[in-house]
Order: C-alpha cells, then sequence, then structure tokens
C-alpha cells in the first residue's frame, strides 16, 4: 500500500507543508498548516493510502497567542481533555 507524507515544520517566518518533496504554504499559525495537511490527507485516505502527519516546532520561544488558556484553542482542548476522561460525548456536560 502506497504512503502520504506531511511534515509541518515551523521557520522564524510562518509554517510550511512539506508533501513529496515539495514545500508549500506560508501559514502563521501551525493551527492552519495542520487543518490543511489533513485535509489534504483526507483525499489520500480516499485512495486507501498510508497517511502520516508529523509537526515540528522550530527551536526558540513558544507561540504564546495559541497557548494562552482564554484562546479558542485552549477552550476547545480543556473541554476535550474533560469530557474525554468522563466518558461523556464532547460538549456534554
Amino acid at each position: 500500500m502506497s504512503q502520504a507524507s506531511y511534515r509541518i515544520i515551523g521557520r522564524a517566518d510562518g509554517w510550511v507543508i512539506e508533501h513529496d518533496g515539495k514545500r508549500g504554504g506560508g501559514y502563521e499559525l501551525p493551527e492552519a498548516a495542520f487543518e490543511t495537511a489533513v485535509a489534504a490527507a483526507s483525499l489520500d485516505l480516499k485512495e486507501r493510502r498510508n497517511v502520516n502527519i508529523s509537526v515540528e516546532f522550530p527551536e526558540g520561544p513558544e507561540d504564546t497567542e495559541a497557548l494562552a488558556t482564554g484562546s479558542e484553542p485552549a477552550q476547545q482542548r480543556a473541554q476535550f481533555d474533560s469530557s474525554a476522561g468522563t466518558g461523556s460525548e464532547p460538549g456534554g456536560r
């Protein structure tokens, strides 16, 4: 079975996606690059290809906006973590 590989690479000037030896992108946030890679990978799944997605953060300071506790991604993660441990559906209370 064939393999599709997506590498999301953080650089000082943004995020890029490497696929089949080619780089594309110019994403400001890692989440945007990840969502793009997942959308592309879904097409590979339809063709019954094995898929691998990796994310490589650059050396240096963290993206404080994406990691801030009040940010939307942080709130979604907290909601997922709390419901995953209780066996309830995400969003259910």
